[in-house]
């Protein structure tokens, strides 16, 4: 098979998360020659393997003011009408999306080889997501009131940007559903092809047993750092011994200032931001377990990276990794998504002291690149 000229579409590089952290690997390691391109980037809170590539930037550079704030996200739609991408010259049109950046179809489209990997259709539109919004997130009436009206109006653009994608490509069963529940899948190619996560790195950490307690997670509302520090609180009367690190880059400042207070009132935490990925291998090496407790992550890389360094595991039973875990022999603590999920997590804290660790497990994924260079063909 001949090398493909692929445009690939990303609609923010800003931060080290999941989604950045998929669409590196496969522009790294894939055969084919991948131009990428997007509405912002922020070389310098992003990973440094982005240097690497060029990175075509199709909006102006005030835009990535409106990416910082949760609400005003959905302005993207106006710069997706101005958003040109020259089509004509590449094999596949390929766009990355957790929601909004399939808006990009209204101005680029390529007949018969649109495709997109979706890592979430848009959460802020999803109903478990809204209600969970109103209920944490949006305080103010008015706010609750254009939120709602927001919704509404891209549920409608969704469906649109939704008619001109020919193939996709989901990154767990979860995202899957949610795509069937908002009836956007009719007459599509689908398939299901879990994001690349090089365990083999881990496997070979040289590791200890030490007295600190990991969260790795962007800093956002749906990431429940807050929480975690509430259950802290009451779990280092007992266990003064133990510490916790929270580490992540910074997807909401208004939401980080208040971790930030929170953490500098409760003994024994500690926050990092814009780790290296040589530091975040030895905090990985050196805790003394992981913990994982999003609200319904899409799929969900870092509980992975915790079983293949042999770490034992506290993680809430909802999100696209949960399949693929559930049913190995790993050393997980399981804490259910609930209104008692202080409760779980304090009980689980407690409990993660007792498992000892023999060995470390084998984690097998499918080949990323492998399966979608297949789809492509």
């Amino acid at each position: 098979m001949c090398p493909l000229k692929i445009a690939l579409f990303h609609p923010w590089i800003k931060s080290k998360g999941g989604a950045e952290r998929v669409i590196l690997e496969f522009a790294k390691n894939t055969e084919h020659k991948v131009d990428i391109y997007t509405w912002v980037y922020d070389k310098a809170n992003t990973f440094d393997e982005f240097k690497k590539f060029k990175i075509k930037v199709i909006a102006p550079t005030w835009v990535k003011y409106f990416a910082r704030f949760y609400i005003l996200r959905g302005l993207f739609f106006f710069i997706s009408l101005f958003s040109k991408i020259p089509l004509k010259k590449y094999d596949i049109f390929l766009i990355s999306t957790a929601g909004l950046a399939e808006l990009i179809t209204f101005r680029n489209y390529k007949p018969g080889k649109t495709y997109a990997y979706v890592h979430t259709i848009l959460r802020a539109a999803y109903e478990d997501d809204v209600k969970w919004n109103l209920k944490y997130r949006f305080k103010n009436p008015l706010v609750k009131i254009i939120y709602l009206i927001a919704v509404k109006i891209y549920r409608i653009l969704e469906k649109l940007a939704w008619k001109r994608i020919d193939v996709v490509i989901f990154n767990s069963e979860l995202s899957l559903e949610r795509a069937k529940k908002h009836g956007l899948l009719e007459r599509k190619k689908i398939y299901v092809v879990y994001p690349s996560v090089n365990v083999e790195k881990f496997k070979k950490l040289k590791t200890k047993r030490g007295n600190y307690f990991l969260y790795v997670a962007r800093f956002n509302y749906n990431k429940r750092q807050d929480i975690l520090l509430e259950v802290w609180k009451k779990f280092v009367k007992e266990h003064f011994q133990y510490k916790l690190i929270l580490v992540g880059s910074i997807e909401n400042r208004k939401y980080f200032n208040k971790v930030k207070k929170m953490a500098e009132k409760i003994p024994n935490v500690e926050i990092k931001t814009n780790v290296s990925d040589k530091d975040l291998m030895k905090l990985y090496a050196n805790c003394l377990a992981g913990i994982f407790i999003p609200f319904m992550e899409d799929f969900g890389i870092v509980p992975f990276e915790f079983l293949a360094c042999g770490k034992p595991l506290i993680a809430v039973d909802k999100g696209g990794y949960v399949n693929l875990i559930k049913n190995n022999k790993y050393h997980v603590i399981w804490i259910k998504e609930n209104k008692n999920l202080k409760k779980e997590i304090l009980k689980a804290l407690v409990n993660i002291l007792k498992i000892k660790i023999k060995n470390k497990p084998k984690i097998k994924l499918e080949n990323f690149i492998k399966c979608l260079e297949k789809i492509f063909k």
